[in-house]
């Protein structure tokens, strides 16, 4: 009787374990239909968020100190594997709404700028360089740690993404 337990246990740990780490295709035919409704999301910050967040498994926002950039709002969102996107809103400086309350306009000027002259920029003088894109608006800045093994390009910053923010 202990053996026929014993035994029934382990084949129910062998089907748990299966399910756990099996894969099926209707993940995939998911996620290419998430992706191919990008019109759905808002133009603005938070469609941003929400598009890359709905769009990768696996993902949580974290709370950054964007405004040390001159960012108006900014998130940091970590994957399942842990490799991160940063995600700025330069709208204020971009739009030329910059006011005294804009944390900091020619700090968003300078990140901007070294953004569009290399594609890099350093968050902090003594932190580590960023790859990133700016979107086509110009308002949005998506940056990552490129020494991590992850393909953000065809993942969160896809000419799509560009196009759309």
């Amino acid at each position: 009787m202990k053996k026929m337990i014993a035994l029934i246990t382990a084949l129910m740990m062998v089907l748990s374990l299966t399910a756990c780490f099996g894969s099926s295709s209707t993940d995939s035919t998911a996620d290419e239909a998430k992706a191919a409704d990008i019109s759905a999301y808002d133009d603005d910050f938070e469609g941003l968020l929400s598009y890359i967040t709905d769009n990768n498994s696996g993902c949580m926002e974290q709370e950054i100190y964007y405004g040390i950039l001159g960012a108006d709002n900014g998130k940091r969102v970590i994957f399942n594997n842990n490799p991160y996107v940063e995600i700025y809103d330069f709208s204020s400086v971009v739009d030329s709404a910059a006011t005294a309350d804009s944390a900091d306009p020619a700090k968003a000027k300078e990140i901007l700028a070294d953004i569009k002259d290399d594609g890099k920029f350093k968050p902090m003088a003594d932190g580590i360089e960023m790859t990133a894109v700016i979107t086509d608006s110009g308002k949005y800045v998506i940056a990552w740690d490129a020494s991590r093994g992850f393909d953000y390009e065809k993942k969160v910053a896809t000419d799509e993404v560009k196009a759309k923010w």
